[in-house]
């Protein structure tokens, strides 16, 4: 990572995606890549190392983007249990050798002559039932060196150079304390698709308008250093999350960045640092567990179906809520789901409150049971009205055991007030 600091700010380094002579680095290490296929990783980095050892002067560029095309390359990293026990035999058959053999010396290696080690390497190779060039190259084949090249996931030189760019930035989000977004006039499809990957990285945020700028919606999402949680996963998902907030026509971001254990400093960045997100449009990913849970619900409650939720809900103090599904009924009904993960103790606190202090909502509240270690939520939970008639506890996910008394309890309570 490249930065410095200033009274207080972090100043990332970025590097000029136009530049010629980083332009001409990233090809010539794309074309080394992506003729890798078939190689060992050993010849892979050698073959790097020529090219960066070309370019002296930009050596911490250069090696930030090895490690980039290293992450886009696929190794054969499966254990070979033929391999150890290659190893076994020609260990085992080498004590035998020696043991026959008490005169058995490499005689004159010290001075070149490797005869007597290609006499050794002929035996053991007979002896294992192999040529002694297969020998050579499967002993140590699955150690890091000798992984193949699978394959690898092909780029421009240009698009490598702003990944670079962008790796960076997520590598100061990964210490971050707390994030805010703005984005002003942003477009309905738009805010779909940040809200969608906010959603697939299991991130929640507080997502209100500007009180200063009605059009300018605001999220605000607490850094993984603000949580006593898994910080590295939380950090990951959030630093995955960035790319998605390139690809919006106008943003500012403000972070508050934990550098060294006692300082923090803010980051301050917007559009014009000119960064291209990798990211592709969001598809329609729903993940394992919940696809299961939408088949369950298919079979058991077939008057309901489970999609992606894409609407607001508004509630209390200027805020709006994205759920993570929407509940269609045949009757024509519909009803949110909002799930709360273990990292999500701030979040349900300000959900909670807004539900209760408004009373009701087209909202079902789901509580993963790994937030109930926090006594205060736990008491706050225990005491709300709203999630006594509306919410309900998950593990993994949600079962069918669990939601269908809310449902019908909801659409009764829909059937009534119409």
């Amino acid at each position: 990572m490249c930065f410095r600091t200033n009274r207080g700010k972090i100043l990332p380094k970025l590097i000029n995606p136009e530049a010629t002579k980083l332009l001409e680095i990233a090809e010539e290490l794309l074309v080394v890549f992506s003729g890798s296929v078939g190689q060992v990783r050993e010849k892979l980095e050698e073959e790097t190392k020529q090219v960066l050892d070309g370019f002296p002067g930009n050596a911490i560029v250069g090696r930030g983007l090895e490690k980039l095309l290293l992450d886009r390359t696929e190794f054969d990293t499966e254990a070979k249990t033929e391999l150890s026990d290659l190893r076994g035999k020609v260990f085992f058959n080498s004590a035998e050798i020696f043991s026959a053999k008490k005169a058995f010396h490499f005689q004159g290696v010290e001075m070149g002559d490797k005869a007597d080690l290609g006499h050794y390497q002929s035996e053991i190779a007979k002896s294992v039932g192999i040529s002694v060039e297969q020998l050579s190259r499967q002993l140590y084949g699955d150690l890091p060196a000798f992984q193949q090249v699978l394959s690898f996931r092909k780029m421009t030189a240009a698009s490598l150079l702003h990944r670079y760019n962008c790796a960076q930035l997520q590598g100061l989000l990964l210490r971050c304390e707390g994030l805010t977004v703005s984005l002003p006039e942003s477009k309905a499809a738009e805010l779909r698709q940040l809200l969608k990957y906010l959603r697939f990285n299991k991130l929640l945020a507080k997502i209100s308008h500007d009180q200063r700028k009605k059009k300018t919606l605001m999220l605000e999402i607490d850094g993984p250093l603000s949580l006593f949680v898994n910080t590295q996963k939380y950090g990951l998902n959030l630093a995955n999350f960035f790319p998605a907030i390139l690809q919006q026509p106008e943003w500012e971001l403000d972070a508050e960045v934990r550098i060294r254990k006692n300082h923090v400093h803010s980051l301050h960045l917007d559009q014009s640092c000119g960064i291209r997100s990798h990211y592709r449009q969001f598809l329609a990913y729903i993940p394992d567990e919940i696809q299961m849970f939408s088949h369950q619900l298919a079979k058991q409650i077939p008057d309901w179906e489970l999609t992606s939720s894409a609407d607001f809900i508004p509630l209390t103090g200027e805020s709006l809520c994205f759920p993570d599904f929407l509940l269609k009924h045949h009757s024509g009904k519909k009803v949110s789901m909002e799930l709360f993960h273990k990292w999500h103790v701030a979040p349900l606190q300000s959900r909670l409150e807004q539900l209760d202090s408004q009373k009701g909502g087209p909202l079902l509240i789901g509580i993963n049971r790994s937030l109930l270690k926090n006594m205060q939520l736990a008491e706050q939970v225990e005491a709300s009205t709203y999630f006594s008639h509306y919410g309900f506890f998950f593990r993994e996910a949600p079962t069918i055991t669990k939601l269908r008394p809310l449902l019908d309890s909801w659409l009764s309570n829909v059937q009534k007030t119409n």
